[in-house]
């Protein structure tokens, strides 16, 4: 939900400045729309610049206002999906990490096998596939057995 309100303000944004830029310089809606996102997203390449000095006032006023709404927009989806990924990151470790530090010294290949299957799980919660995880355990046992 809140993803979709953050691109809602985005492109509310760039509309805002596209009729604007429209109207104003009289420029194409593709060049007023170039224009707005080049500015938002601080590239500036300078093909294009408005003429008119009502334009200037507004295009200072919208860069600064929209520079700073982009950043924290961004910002908060990047940092939504952080903070998601360690999550995910602590549900997959979790289980490995209590049962080292409970007391119960875990041997290094029982680690790595816990790990391995975790891995495995989480694979396979994702894949479509069936059983791909562990037809992947299987060919690295045999691997094993080669060496």
């Amino acid at each position: 939900m809140r993803e979709k309100i953050t691109i809602a303000i985005i492109v509310l944004l760039l509309m805002i400045g596209t009729f604007y830029l429209h109207y104003s310089e009289n420029w194409s809606y593709v060049d007023s729309f170039y224009f707005s996102t080049i500015t938002l997203t601080t590239v500036g390449y300078g093909d294009l610049y408005p003429s008119k000095d009502s334009t200037k006032i507004f295009v200072s006023i919208y860069a600064i206002v929209g520079i700073s709404v982009m950043l924290y927009a961004l910002g908060s989806i990047i940092g939504a999906h952080t903070i998601k990924q360690g999550e995910n990151f602590h549900k997959l470790f979790s289980n490995i990490y209590e049962s080292r530090y409970k007391g119960a010294a875990i041997h290094r290949r029982k680690l790595n096998r816990i790990l391995t299957k975790s891995l495995i799980r989480k694979k396979n919660n994702v894949s479509t596939g069936e059983n791909r995880g562990e037809q992947w355990l299987n060919l690295m046992h045999l691997g094993r057995k080669k060496l």
